[in-house]
């Protein structure tokens, strides 16, 4: 991550922190990403940050790079970002999708 500093374009730019998402589809011409920040509560509602709307060609190619930077990164560092077992299960997918 670039650290954004004073009097430099990227300064401009807002910055959020998310540790939840909503994904909508309006068929056939957007999806919308909610980006909420829970935190540390578990009785807290999600309250949204930000909300990015893409094409569907859009989101598809976006899920493939983060994918594919996520995957080198685990790579690169000789890490694997786990996931528990538990949490497959609540979002439906399989381990084997990774």
């Amino acid at each position: 991550m670039t650290m954004k500093q004073e009097g430099t374009p990227m300064a401009d730019i807002p910055e959020f922190y998310s540790d939840g998402i909503e994904v909508n589809l309006t068929m056939p011409w957007t999806v919308g990403l909610t980006w909420s920040l829970k935190g540390f509560d578990p009785e807290r509602k999600p309250k949204p940050q930000v909300i990015i709307r893409m094409s569907p060609e859009h989101a598809k190619v976006v899920a493939m790079i983060l994918k594919r930077q996520l995957k080198n990164y685990e790579s690169q560092s000789g890490t694997t970002i786990n996931l528990p077992q538990e949490l497959y299960g609540k979002l439906g997918l399989p381990p084997e999708d990774w």
